[in-house]
Protein backbone atom coordinates (compact mmCIF):
# COMPACT_ATOMS: atom_id res chain seq x y z
CA UNK A 1 0.00 0.00 0.00
CA UNK A 2 1.48 3.50 -0.79
CA UNK A 3 1.78 6.26 1.13
CA UNK A 4 -1.07 8.27 -0.43
CA UNK A 5 -3.68 5.30 -0.17
CA UNK A 6 -2.81 5.30 3.64
CA UNK A 7 -3.34 8.50 3.53
CA UNK A 8 -6.37 8.25 1.78
CA UNK A 9 -7.92 5.59 3.95
CA UNK A 10 -7.09 7.88 6.89
CA UNK A 11 -8.96 10.87 5.28
CA UNK A 12 -12.30 8.29 4.72
CA UNK A 13 -11.56 6.49 9.04
CA UNK A 14 -11.19 10.28 10.02
CA UNK A 15 -14.24 11.56 8.03
CA UNK A 16 -16.28 8.61 9.96
CA UNK A 17 -15.71 10.47 13.13
CA UNK A 18 -17.79 13.53 11.89
CA UNK A 19 -20.49 11.75 9.59
CA UNK A 20 -21.03 8.70 12.02
CA UNK A 21 -19.88 9.01 15.41
CA UNK A 22 -16.35 8.31 16.85
CA UNK A 23 -14.42 5.18 15.75
CA UNK A 24 -14.01 2.97 18.92
CA UNK A 25 -10.98 2.43 20.54
CA UNK A 26 -11.24 -0.74 19.58
CA UNK A 27 -11.84 -0.07 15.49
CA UNK A 28 -8.33 1.98 15.90
CA UNK A 29 -6.78 -0.74 17.90
CA UNK A 30 -7.94 -3.35 15.07
CA UNK A 31 -6.61 -0.73 12.18
CA UNK A 32 -3.31 -0.29 13.89
CA UNK A 33 -3.12 -4.01 14.63
CA UNK A 34 -3.69 -4.68 11.03
CA UNK A 35 -1.60 -2.68 9.65
CA UNK A 36 -2.81 -1.88 6.53
CA UNK A 37 -2.77 -4.90 5.48
CA UNK A 38 0.49 -6.25 6.39
CA UNK A 39 -0.02 -7.11 10.08
CA UNK A 40 -1.80 -9.77 12.09
CA UNK A 41 -4.75 -11.06 10.04
CA UNK A 42 -7.00 -11.79 13.18
CA UNK A 43 -6.98 -8.06 13.61
CA UNK A 44 -7.92 -7.49 10.02
CA UNK A 45 -10.69 -9.81 9.60
CA UNK A 46 -12.32 -8.53 13.05
CA UNK A 47 -12.32 -4.92 11.74
CA UNK A 48 -13.97 -6.10 8.50
CA UNK A 49 -16.23 -7.57 10.53
CA UNK A 50 -17.50 -5.16 12.81
CA UNK A 51 -17.23 -2.45 9.98
CA UNK A 52 -19.77 -4.80 7.59
CA UNK A 53 -22.12 -4.98 10.80
CA UNK A 54 -22.03 -1.11 10.81
CA UNK A 55 -22.56 -1.20 6.79
CA UNK A 56 -25.51 -3.79 7.07
CA UNK A 57 -27.23 -1.50 10.13
CA UNK A 58 -27.02 1.57 7.23
CA UNK A 59 -23.75 3.59 8.44
CA UNK A 60 -22.62 4.31 4.35
CA UNK A 61 -19.02 5.33 6.30
CA UNK A 62 -18.58 2.16 7.62
CA UNK A 63 -19.61 0.86 4.00
CA UNK A 64 -16.67 2.89 2.78
CA UNK A 65 -14.37 1.66 4.77
CA UNK A 66 -14.89 -1.90 4.95
CA UNK A 67 -14.48 -1.67 1.27
CA UNK A 68 -11.63 0.47 1.21
CA UNK A 69 -9.96 -1.68 3.33
CA UNK A 70 -10.92 -5.18 1.69
CA UNK A 71 -10.13 -3.82 -1.90
CA UNK A 72 -6.95 -1.53 -1.34
CA UNK A 73 -5.40 -2.61 1.99
CA UNK A 74 -6.08 -6.52 1.62
CA UNK A 75 -6.59 -7.00 -2.13
CA UNK A 76 -10.24 -8.76 -1.91
CA UNK A 77 -10.94 -6.47 -4.82
CA UNK A 78 -14.52 -8.50 -5.76
CA UNK A 79 -15.53 -8.55 -1.97
CA UNK A 80 -15.66 -5.02 -1.47
CA UNK A 81 -17.78 -3.94 -4.85
CA UNK A 82 -20.86 -4.31 -2.51
CA UNK A 83 -20.76 -2.49 0.28
CA UNK A 84 -18.49 0.48 -2.32
CA UNK A 85 -21.50 0.36 -4.51
CA UNK A 86 -24.38 0.84 -1.69
CA UNK A 87 -22.02 3.80 -0.12
CA UNK A 88 -21.19 5.32 -3.30
CA UNK A 89 -25.07 5.26 -4.57
CA UNK A 90 -25.57 6.80 -0.77
CA UNK A 91 -23.28 9.48 -2.48
CA UNK A 92 -20.08 8.80 -0.43
CA UNK A 93 -17.75 10.68 -3.22
CA UNK A 94 -14.54 8.30 -2.26
CA UNK A 95 -16.86 4.98 -2.63
CA UNK A 96 -17.75 6.12 -6.23
CA UNK A 97 -14.12 6.89 -7.16
CA UNK A 98 -13.21 3.55 -5.46
CA UNK A 99 -15.52 1.75 -7.30
CA UNK A 100 -14.87 3.43 -10.67
CA UNK A 101 -11.37 2.51 -10.72
CA UNK A 102 -12.60 -0.82 -10.19
CA UNK A 103 -14.96 -1.44 -12.76
CA UNK A 104 -12.22 0.34 -14.98
CA UNK A 105 -9.36 -1.92 -14.31
CA UNK A 106 -11.05 -4.84 -13.21
CA UNK A 107 -14.23 -5.38 -14.53
CA UNK A 108 -14.57 -3.47 -17.39
CA UNK A 109 -18.19 -1.88 -16.20
CA UNK A 110 -17.48 1.71 -17.60
CA UNK A 111 -21.40 2.24 -17.90
CA UNK A 112 -21.28 2.06 -13.95
CA UNK A 113 -17.82 3.58 -13.77
CA UNK A 114 -19.56 6.72 -15.30
CA UNK A 115 -22.23 7.21 -12.68
CA UNK A 116 -20.00 7.08 -10.06
CA UNK A 117 -17.77 9.69 -11.71
CA UNK A 118 -21.04 11.58 -12.46
CA UNK A 119 -21.43 11.26 -8.47
CA UNK A 120 -17.91 11.71 -7.14
CA UNK A 121 -17.50 14.70 -9.27
CA UNK A 122 -20.62 16.36 -7.98
CA UNK A 123 -20.29 15.76 -4.38
CA UNK A 124 -16.34 16.43 -3.99
CA UNK A 125 -15.78 19.30 -2.36
CA UNK A 126 -13.02 21.64 -2.82
CA UNK A 127 -11.43 20.56 -0.28
CA UNK A 128 -10.64 17.70 -2.05
CA UNK A 129 -10.08 19.54 -5.68
CA UNK A 130 -7.60 17.10 -7.00
CA UNK A 131 -10.28 14.01 -6.52
CA UNK A 132 -12.87 16.33 -7.77
CA UNK A 133 -10.92 17.23 -10.72
CA UNK A 134 -9.81 13.91 -11.28
CA UNK A 135 -13.51 12.52 -10.93
CA UNK A 136 -14.71 15.15 -13.31
CA UNK A 137 -12.27 14.38 -16.28
CA UNK A 138 -12.91 10.63 -15.93
CA UNK A 139 -16.43 11.36 -15.99
CA UNK A 140 -16.08 13.29 -19.45
CA UNK A 141 -13.52 11.19 -20.94
CA UNK A 142 -15.88 7.80 -19.69
CA UNK A 143 -18.79 9.76 -21.61
CA UNK A 144 -17.00 9.97 -25.37
CA UNK A 145 -16.09 6.17 -24.36
CA UNK A 146 -19.28 5.18 -24.18
CA UNK A 147 -20.19 7.63 -26.59
CA UNK A 148 -18.08 6.27 -29.68
CA UNK A 149 -18.55 2.66 -28.47
CA UNK A 150 -19.87 1.53 -31.93
CA UNK A 151 -16.08 2.76 -33.58
CA UNK A 152 -14.36 1.77 -30.28
CA UNK A 153 -13.96 -0.30 -27.51
CA UNK A 154 -15.32 1.43 -24.52
CA UNK A 155 -12.75 -1.15 -21.99
CA UNK A 156 -9.80 0.11 -23.68
CA UNK A 157 -10.87 3.88 -24.01
CA UNK A 158 -11.66 4.08 -20.56
CA UNK A 159 -8.45 2.69 -19.76
CA UNK A 160 -6.60 4.78 -21.78
CA UNK A 161 -8.05 7.65 -20.45
CA UNK A 162 -7.83 6.66 -16.67
CA UNK A 163 -3.81 6.25 -17.58
CA UNK A 164 -3.37 9.39 -19.22
CA UNK A 165 -5.34 11.28 -16.29
CA UNK A 166 -3.88 9.06 -13.55
CA UNK A 167 -0.31 10.30 -14.83
CA UNK A 168 -1.22 13.88 -15.34
CA UNK A 169 -2.39 14.20 -11.98
CA UNK A 170 0.80 12.23 -10.26
CA UNK A 171 2.96 14.41 -12.61
CA UNK A 172 1.72 17.32 -11.42
CA UNK A 173 1.79 16.15 -7.63
CA UNK A 174 5.09 15.24 -7.74
CA UNK A 175 6.33 18.48 -9.92
CA UNK A 176 4.74 20.36 -6.64
CA UNK A 177 6.58 18.46 -4.23
CA UNK A 178 10.20 19.18 -5.73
Amino acid sequence: MTRLGFIFYSMIFLASTVMAGKPTVEEENLYNECDKGNGKYSSCTKLIEILSEKCDSGDMIGCADVGYIMGFELGMREASVAPLDKSCKAGIAESCYNLGIFDIMRRGNIERAFSSYVIACERFTDEKKLLKLKSCELRDALEGCLRDSKDRDPVKCARKAYGKIYQKYDENENSTKE
